[in-house]
């Protein structure tokens, strides 16, 4: 089963609340994202949304972006590793997984094998480093929200940078 469809069936069953990320809740508008001064400074980028490279993750300050629909926040992406090395983009993997256990507890891997961290995170890189991606979520997610992360690789202009981000959803109505 996909990591979406099973997300999908855990929130089926769970009732409507106000979810998001640290200080900030979907539906907020911009303004209201830039309101939040700690986690500041503020900056557009290309599609419209803001971003911020203050937002505490897992105990470090990681970059945030925040996406809107009709000007509403409805996703909040931590990029918590951007670069071109895939070990370090690994190891971020696993600094990931041990950050969503600590918040969340369990976590599914589909697709991956290992009995240990590192087996994981040497799987998720084999996946990766083959041109597909490694997904992980909590099992229970938290009310009002859909999180999951995602490992992967773009290529753009023959260099191809790794990406670790945990992304932080309005559930579908």
């Amino acid at each position: 089963m996909s990591i979406v469809a099973f997300v999908f069936f855990l929130f089926a069953a769970s009732p409507a609340f106000a979810g998001g990320f640290g200080p900030w809740t979907f539906g907020m508008s911009a303004d209201q994202i830039r309101s939040v001064k700690a986690q500041g400074p503020y900056r557009a980028f290309s599609n419209g949304g803001l971003e911020t490279y203050n937002a505490e993750f897992g105990g470090k300050a990681q970059n945030a972006q925040f996406y809107f629909k009709d000007g509403h926040l409805w996703r909040i992406a931590i990029r918590v590793y951007e670069g071109v090395d895939l070990t370090q983009a690994s190891q971020s993997w696993a600094y990931t997984y041990k950050a969503l256990v600590s918040l969340y507890g369990r976590i599914v891997t589909p697709n991956l094998a290992g009995e240990t961290l590192q087996a994981l995170a040497d799987s998720a890189k084999s996946v990766v480093a083959g041109g597909g991606k490694a997904q992980m979520a909590p099992v229970s997610q938290p009310n009002g929200e859909f999180v999951f992360s995602s490992f992967n690789s773009i290529a753009q202009e023959g260099v191809k940078t790794y990406m670790v981000t945990v992304n932080y959803d309005e559930p579908s109505p």
